[in-house]
């Protein structure tokens, strides 16, 4: 494994992060992704260049704008290393040589930018926008065309029955419960998992998914005084589900077999 390239790899993820946290909050606010300079969320002046080092300028500046000393939010170093972590360990997981495993490198470090963003926004706002949806889907479309084109269509047919099972599930549970228990955007998330994961990491993925969303959905519950109407958003979950199934699915999938 080439230990520079495992660097390149983390330096670039925090260097989309960054962009990533830029990118949801001009989203938040109607703004171009393309157009116009960097500025403080609070004070609007425009930052310079030393204010905008992934995590440098953060630590620099104690968490404070330079200019109106309001604070930062943590959100903006913990995307950056996230992302970078996130970039880095896929590199590891992957472990390209050729082409084909390059190509998919690529693919799911694109989806990652934009899950990342997903799962900020939906945090936030309990919103899944098309605008990162809607690519990820197609980035999985392609990864999985790749797939049938190097492996054959035959050696896919557990991830198409997969894919097919749990994008059924969703739609049924967000149709007939008119919206309530999820939202269209997570039936969009199902695809995209089915779309990249081989059916133990999907099944590892999904299990994770509603592992950490229950134990969390408790905690709230039990911490809120309505004790009724706690609303929860599910996209966060099925991102950490899909990381999780993507790391370490195929290994958990066969260590719990071997019980069998």
């Amino acid at each position: 494994m080439n230990i520079g390239l495992i660097f390149i790899f983390l330096f670039f993820g925090i260097i989309f992060g960054s962009f990533i946290n830029a990118w949801v909050w001009r989203i938040e606010n109607n703004l171009s992704v393309a157009k116009g300079r960097s500025m403080c969320p609070h004070c609007k002046h425009t930052l310079a260049w030393y204010d905008l080092v992934p995590l440098l300028s953060y630590a620099v500046l104690r968490g404070k704008c330079r200019y109106c000393k309001t604070k930062i939010s943590s959100q903006y170093p913990i995307i950056e290393l996230t992302t970078g972590l996130l970039f880095m360990t896929t590199y590891l997981l992957l472990a390209p040589t050729g082409i084909q495993q390059w190509l998919q490198l690529a693919i799911i470090l694109a989806v990652t930018v934009l899950l990342v963003a997903a799962y900020i926004y939906d945090a936030k706002h309990m919103e899944l926008p098309e605008i990162f949806m809607i690519p990820a889907i197609i980035l999985g479309v392609v990864y999985l065309g790749l797939n049938a084109l190097w492996l054959g269509w035959g050696a896919l047919s557990g991830q198409l029955i997969g894919l097919g099972i749990f994008v059924l599930a969703f739609t049924a549970m967000w149709y007939f419960s008119k919206g309530t228990w999820l939202g269209a955007g997570d039936i969009r998330l199902a695809a995209i998992m089915g779309l990249l994961l081989s059916p133990k990491q999907l099944l590892v993925g999904i299990f994770a998914a509603y592992l950490v969303g229950a134990v969390y959905g408790l905690t709230v519950l039990m911490k809120s005084q309505k004790k009724r109407g706690v609303k929860v958003p599910f996209g966060p979950f099925l991102i950490i589900g899909f990381y999780t199934g993507l790391f370490f699915g195929t290994q958990i999938a066969n260590w719990y077999l071997g019980f069998i």
